[in-house]
């Protein structure tokens, strides 16, 4: 291992690009958990309108979450192996 390089993987904007798609995604799970733990709109006016809403807003945010943290997963191994550069420096992959 050399001396100058830090034994941290790099974070690539890829990698930030699919943290903030976890952010999302961890919002709409809580917008449609809301719904469904109180029966009404509590958190965004409006939405979920109904049961069927907060049920997909549920399953939407669950599937972004883990799509999203699985690709940082990969990002992060990826800078991990190859030392400077990442599964995909220049867009999301």
């Amino acid at each position: 291992m050399s001396v100058d390089r830090s034994p941290l993987p790099r974070l690539t904007p890829a990698f930030w690009g699919w943290a903030l798609l976890d952010i999302v995604g961890v919002l709409i799970l809580a917008v449609g958990a809301a719904w469904l733990i109180e029966g009404r709109a509590s958190i965004v006016p409006g939405f979920p309108a109904n049961g069927m809403h907060a049920w997909a807003s549920l399953g939407i945010g669950i599937a972004l979450v883990f799509v999203a943290a699985v690709k940082m997963l990969v990002e992060v191994l990826h800078a991990a192996s190859r030392g400077t550069k990442a599964a995909n420096d220049s867009k999301f992959s």
